[in-house]
């Protein structure tokens, strides 16, 4: 269904992350749970006895909805601050955000994002590179390669910006004249301290998206989160190098099969860790070489995949 402006306005006050308040901000799953019963534009003026009623809330629940809504003045100003430097937010009720995202994780969704950077590309489905930051110079010519494809066939690279593997994707892209989809498993502002980052930023060739508050600091969680959105943004995931059963790599391919959010291919010439081999036993489409990953159709449709609407 469409939303209206105060809609999206609701759901950046119900999740906002931006300002410390006394009532702790909604996660995205209480957030979607609530908007299958109510329409969150409806709650922007309403007491707490009626928050309760219309939204099947108990009273402390209610009073904590209306905590976080009475924040506008706080969020705003916040807001505009992070525009003054190049940093927007976006709700996930607003038109501008990525429907590949709402599409895909369902009530996994995240409920806002900072973007910095080029957003016409958020609806375009690239191909989302991932590995080892260890990764060996023959998995990091795969990577960069891989990426040189992807903008001759008119893809974004979406990457974690990390190190490695990521980083290899990255300059691949940019040298090709392509455009990156970073997404930091930290905050964007801790992100775009880096330089090198802002000059990209600057330059149009990367758009950073974040799901977290400005200044987040890297966490396990927050990696985890990352993997998602660099899964949803994607049209294939390729896993570049992966240690069996351990570290980030491993985690966004093996997640991007278990909930069938996006084709996994693995490369498993030159340079494959165990790990490669492993995923290709639970599902991914082994690559030999990197031209094979703009022939992988779509997965077909899941009907127990969760939706929003």
């Amino acid at each position: 269904m469409p939303y209206s402006p105060d809609s999206a306005r609701a759901a950046l006050l119900l999740t906002n992350r931006l300002v410390r308040l006394d009532a702790t901000p909604m996660t995205a799953r209480e957030f979607w749970q609530l908007v299958e019963r109510v329409d969150p534009a409806t709650l922007l003026h309403d007491d707490v006895e009626s928050i309760a009623e219309r939204a099947g809330v108990d009273l402390d629940e209610a009073t904590r909805m209306r905590t976080l809504l009475d924040a506008a003045t706080a969020l705003s100003f916040e807001q505009e601050r992070l525009h003054d430097g190049g940093i927007s937010l976006i709700s996930a009720l607003d038109d501008r955000f990525p429907a590949g995202l709402r599409e895909r994780l369902g009530t996994a969704c995240p409920t806002f994002l900072l973007i910095a950077g080029p957003t016409g590309w958020l609806d375009h489905p690239g191909l989302g590179v991932v590995g080892s930051r260890d990764a060996g110079a023959e998995a990091l010519t795969v990577a960069r390669r891989s990426a040189e494809l992807a903008v001759h066939h008119g893809w974004p690279v979406v990457s974690g910006l990390a190190g490695g593997a990521d980083e290899a994707a990255m300059i691949g892209a940019v040298e090709a004249g392509g455009v990156v989809i970073g997404v930091p498993a930290e905050g964007i502002s801790r992100a775009s301290r880096s330089a090198e980052i802002r000059r990209r930023v600057h330059a149009g060739d990367l758009c950073i998206v974040s799901p977290y508050a400005p200044e987040a600091p890297f966490r396990a969680a927050n990696a985890a989160g990352r993997n998602k959105i660099v899964d949803a943004l994607s049209r294939v995931t390729f896993v570049v190098t992966a240690a069996d059963g351990t570290g980030g790599a491993w985690a966004a391919a093996l997640e991007a099969l278990e909930r069938r959010i996006v084709p996994v291919a693995v490369w498993v010439g030159a340079g494959a860790q165990d790990g490669n081999h492993a995923l290709v036993g639970r599902g991914a489409v082994a690559v030999t070489d990197p031209s094979q990953l703009f022939e992988i159709g779509p997965l077909p449709p899941d009907p127990q995949q969760d939706s929003l609407f």
